[in-house]
């Protein structure tokens, strides 16, 4: 993306005249992340886990970065550091669980998704969590926007683990009145899970920017799941037409068309 507002060069002046602190290199990864210029803010992530390698927020946005270019074995990697720094971390847990997921390894996805949900059930420690950044989001004070989200994601992964009535318990706290203000697309796919939806209810809106990879490729899934593969195929060929190609509904549709789910019928 153009960076019309020069975001990159306002950052990279400030970090050639500091003193190389994790806050101007943050920065300057992130100004590069905003118009998904990847390729170069990784490089800023990496010169930060070697300057401050107690610091989980560079292994944290690197590891969310190698998912964004399809690098989903150092994702893991990252991200379990990260894990190991900041293990109360939603926002770690959650890529991290879906770097395992995009794998292809349900399993690990599943525990991890469970691990950050079952935080939600206990009282959070006091006074302060093992290396939470400032800011940072608790797996021990989930919001109903952060409970759809990962919610979503571990009923995939539990379903393709093989584990449907896990999946069904994963599902119990999701209602029809939620305060979901940012997760909307995860929201109204977890309703359809639910049979509170259907499918036209779910897809109503305008295929089209961020919600169209979200809704479709948990709609995809759920004709998948209930042997409608055909269905399943045809909306995640029609999420890979939409532009948002770093959307994690974009990208695990891609997986599943890159492992070969949906192979064109063979001519006769």
């Amino acid at each position: 993306m153009p960076d019309e507002e020069r975001q990159i060069e306002k950052a990279d002046l400030a970090l050639a005249k500091g003193t190389g602190t994790a806050e101007l290199l943050l920065a300057a990864a992130r100004a590069r992340d905003n118009v998904l210029r990847f390729s170069e803010s990784i490089p800023l992530y990496t010169r930060g886990m070697d300057e401050h390698p107690g610091d989980a927020r560079f292994p944290r946005f690197r590891g969310h970065r190698f998912i964004s270019i399809r690098r989903f074995d150092p994702a893991i990697t990252d991200l379990k550091r990260a894990a190991d720094l900041a293990p109360a971390s939603f926002d770690v847990s959650y890529h991290l669980a879906l770097a395992y997921y995009l794998r292809g390894d349900y399993n690990h996805a599943a525990r991890e998704y469970q691990r950050c949900l079952a935080m939600a059930a206990t009282p959070q420690p006091a006074p302060v969590l093992k290396g939470m950044p400032s800011g940072w989001r608790s797996c021990y004070t989930m919001s109903d926007d952060t409970r759809v989200a990962i919610v979503q994601w571990a009923w995939c992964a539990l379903r393709r683990a093989g584990k449907p009535d896990e999946a069904a318990r994963v599902l119990g706290p999701i209602r029809a009145q939620m305060d979901v203000k940012e997760n909307v697309s995860y929201f109204r796919t977890l309703l359809l899970y639910k049979g509170l939806r259907t499918e036209s209810q779910t897809m109503a809106s305008p295929f089209a920017g961020n919600v169209s990879p979200t809704v479709g490729y948990g709609v995809g899934l759920w004709h998948w799941l209930e042997g409608r593969k055909e269905r399943a195929c045809a909306t995640w060929e029609r999420v890979l037409t939409d532009k948002n190609w770093a959307a994690f509904g974009f990208i695990a549709a891609e997986t599943e068309m890159a492992r070969g789910a949906c192979k064109p019928a063979k001519k006769r």
